[in-house]
């Protein structure tokens, strides 16, 4: 399961998705610079610096981090405009590159701005100016291995470990692969945005679901670690599938807070037609991967458990926040 940028949100709100994306940025900077690599705290006066690479005694790179991950409007150009003049503008320290890190993919307007922007700016000022946008992002924490742990993504490990202890002669992912996780604290889902839905709607019981994301996960670990491209697009068939099941008895629900039935009922109509609708070809997908793939779809928000889940799972993260203060 790929997760980009809007998990930081998801999980942690506005304000800790714009902290932990810088802090994210500052862990691949220094990486790849080493000691060169510098975080400047947020201060009046700090030069609007987030990320420096270099020193003062010459020309700087200066990073600036802004987690507009719904794209670039006009309330984002402006912040943009503004860093860069302030940056440029400081008597503290010269520039000889400007780099906006962003977690969001420009579409073509903006694209068209950005460019604009930046081709004039490099002229008039004679810095280099680069964007670092989600795709380069993402690619470079892939190949600095910093991916897994800036997107909460460890629980591959486990499915690794348990993949590696089994024969892979002979690995099929079925039922007696529960085993494995008879303690669902073994599994680490304590802090996984599909948990937090299940306890904002007041679903008590969560041990199965956790085990069943398990098994979900498990399974299309070891679908795409064959390779088989048939395979794989059976998959993501079958995911659609399962989310079709859940968007029907989403439409019919009509609790506002306590959504204990919706799950019921969305479990009860995958295990009726898991012998049929959900049968396919893919004989590694027992019932509780198919359960499970509808904790997957949860943990990409995607889908919930209660009306209007994304804002309710937020206020819910923030009430969790206030109450470990």
């Amino acid at each position: 399961m790929e997760r980009d940028f809007r998990y930081l949100r998801d999980a942690h709100g506005d304000a800790g998705a714009r902290e932990l994306f810088e802090k994210i940025c500052s862990q691949l900077l220094h990486v790849l610079f080493s000691e060169s690599s510098h975080n400047i705290r947020s201060s009046p006066g700090d030069g609007d610096i987030d990320i420096l690479v270099g020193d003062f005694s010459l020309p700087i790179e200066n990073y600036q981090c802004k987690y507009f991950v719904d794209g670039i409007g006009d309330a984002q150009r402006s912040q943009i405009r503004e860093s860069f003049a302030v940056a440029i503008g400081s008597a503290d320290y010269t520039m000889k590159r400007w780099v906006l890190c962003i977690p969001c993919i420009m579409n073509l307007k903006e694209f068209e701005w950005w460019s604009d922007w930046k081709n004039k700016s490099q002229q008039q000022h004679h810095i280099a100016i680069d964007l670092w946008d989600a795709t380069f992002l993402l690619s470079e924490l892939k190949k600095q291995n910093i991916y897994d742990t800036a997107f909460d993504n460890n629980q591959k490990l486990l499915l690794q470990e348990i993949l590696e202890s089994v024969s892979s002669q002979e690995l099929r992912v079925q039922n007696e692969l529960i085993t494995f996780v008879q303690d669902a604290s073994q599994l680490g889902f304590q802090d996984a945005i599909f948990v937090k839905k299940l306890e904002n709607a007041q679903i008590r019981e969560i041990d199965g679901c956790k085990r069943d994301f398990f098994n979900a996960e498990l399974s299309e670990h070891a679908l795409k670690s064959k390779g088989n491209p048939q395979d794989i697009v059976q998959f993501e068939n079958l995911k659609f599938k399962v989310f079709s099941i859940w968007e029907t008895q989403y439409r019919s629900s009509q609790s506002e807070d306590d959504e204990n039935e919706l799950l019921t009922k969305v479990y009860e109509r995958v295990e009726n037609l898991d012998s049929s609708t959900l049968q396919g070809t893919l004989s590694e997908l027992n019932l509780f991967a198919k359960r499970g793939i509808l904790h997957q779809r949860a943990e990409d928000c995607s889908i919930g458990w209660l009306r209007d889940y994304r804002t309710k799972l937020e206020e819910y993260m923030k009430r969790e926040a206030t109450d470990d203060v």
